[in-house]
C-alpha cells in the first residue's frame, strides 16, 4: 500500500520576506567555507548538520525518534511557508534541492528498509527546512512547536537505492573540496579501467540513475582511442534518443577518427558530431582529488572525484588492480 504526504506549497501563513542570505544560498552549490558545514567524509557531512542544528538553538530530537508518518508531516509543515522564489531558482538550473518526495511504502517497522526510508525522510526534512524556507519564516516555524529531526546518527548509507540517495544527497554538495588531496601520478589516481598497465578492458554496466534503468556493454581501448557503448533493450541514453526509438537497442561508438557513430537495429551509421572516446588519463592529469576509503558492495574501495561539465566520482578496487566498481555523475 502506498501511502503519499501531502504537499502544501502556498505559504498559508504570514508571508516572509526574502533576504540577500536566502538568496545567496540558494544560487550557491556548495555552503561557504566559514559556515561549518563543510566535511571530509559523507559521515562528517552528516555531523557537521546535527552540530549547525543543534548550537543553533533549533527545536529538534533524534531522526531515530520519528514515524515515517510523522517526518512526512513535519515536512509538509515547512513547505506550508515555502518560498516560490527559491524553487524558482532550483528549477531553473536542475538543482537537486528541487526534488522533494513524501511517498513511502508500508514497511515492517524496524526492518532495514523501515529504518532506510525514516533516515531519508530526516535528511529530506532538514533539506526542506534550510532551503525552500526563508530564515525569517523559521522564527514563525519554531513558534508553532514544530520539532526538526537530525540526521541519522549512523551516518549516510552506501546503497544504490535511488529514492535513498535523491533524499540524502545533501553528501554530494557538502563535501570541502579544499580538504581533499590533490590527485597525481605520485599519489596514485587510477588510470580508466584498472591500473597503469591497463590498455584495454570491458564490462557489464548497470545503469541505476534516478529514473529507468538498463544495462550496457562497454568496450575501451586505449590504443585505439576507441570505445563501444552497446545499450540494451531498455535503454534511456540520451545520446539516441530522437534517433533510435525509445527503449531499443543502441549503440554508441566513439571511432578513432574522432567522431561519434550511432548505430540499431534499423540504423548503420549514424554521425553525429566530433567527439573521441574518454582519455584513459583523466583523473590523473591534474584537478582531482582523492576522497577517502570506503565500502561499495561489499568491495573495499578509494573513491576519486573530479569536477568538469559534471561532478565526477569513481571507485576503484583499493589493491593493486585498482579495478573500476562505480562511477556515478552529477549535476
Amino acid at each position: 500500500m502506498m501511502l503519499r504526504g501531502t504537499l502544501l506549497l502556498a505559504a498559508l501563513h504570514c508571508a516572509s520576506s526574502l533576504g540577500t542570505s536566502d538568496l545567496t544560498r540558494a544560487t550557491m552549490s556548495k555552503p561557504r567555507a566559514t559556515s561549518g558545514l563543510l566535511a571530509k567524509t559523507k559521515p562528517e557531512v552528516f555531523t557537521s548538520i546535527n552540530d549547525y542544528m543543534v548550537k543553533g538553538g533549533h527545536r529538534v530530537a533524534n531522526c531515530e525518534q520519528f514515524t515515517h508518518e510523522q517526518l512526512t508531516d513535519v515536512t509538509s509543515k515547512i513547505l506550508m511557508y515555502r518560498d516560490s522564489s527559491l524553487a524558482s531558482i532550483y528549477e531553473k538550473k536542475s538543482d537537486k534541492r528541487n526534488h522533494i518526495d513524501l511517498a513511502h511504502v508500508r514497511e515492517e517497522k524496524g526492518s532495514a528498509a523501515y529504518n532506510m526510508t525514516r533516515d531519508g525522510l530526516c535528511a529530506q526534512a532538514l533539506m526542506a527546512w534550510a532551503h525552500h524556507i526563508p530564515t525569517e519564516a523559521r522564527g514563525n516555524l519554531k513558534a508553532t512547536g514544530v520539532v526538526l529531526p537530525l540526521m541519522p546518527a549512523s551516518g549516510p548509507i552506501d546503497t544504490h537505492d535511488e529514492t535513498y540517495n535523491s533524499r540524502a544527497s545533501c553528501t554530494d554538495c557538502h563535501y570541502s573540496l579544499s580538504d581533499r588531496v590533490t590527485a597525481t601520478n605520485d599519489t596514485g589516481a587510477p588510470r580508466w579501467g584498472g591500473n597503469n598497465q591497463t590498455k584495454a578492458f570491458s564490462v557489464l554496466v548497470n545503469f541505476t540513475d534516478r529514473g529507468p534503468h538498463w544495462q550496457m556493454k562497454y568496450f575501451y581501448d586505449d590504443d585505439q582511442k576507441a570505445s563501444r557503448w552497446e545499450n540494451l533493450e531498455g535503454q534511456k541514453d540520451s545520446t539516441c534518443r530522437g534517433i533510435v526509438k525509445d527503449g531499443k537497442p543502441c549503440t554508441v561508438i566513439y571511432s578513432s577518427d574522432g567522431h561519434m557513430y550511432i548505430q540499431s537495429e534499423t540504423i548503420c551509421c549514424h554521425k553525429k558530431k566530433q567527439a573521441g572516446a574518454v582519455k584513459s588519463d583523466w583523473l590523473q592529469n591534474g584537478g582531482g582529488s582523492y576522497v577517502g576509503r570506503s565500502t561499495v558492495n561489499g568491495y573495499q574501495v578509494d573513491e576519486w572525484f573530479k569536477k568538469g561539465m559534471y561532478d565526477n566520482h569513481y571507485y576503484a578496487l583499493a589493491n593493486d588492480f585498482r579495478t573500476p566498481v562505480r562511477f556515478m555523475e552529477h549535476i
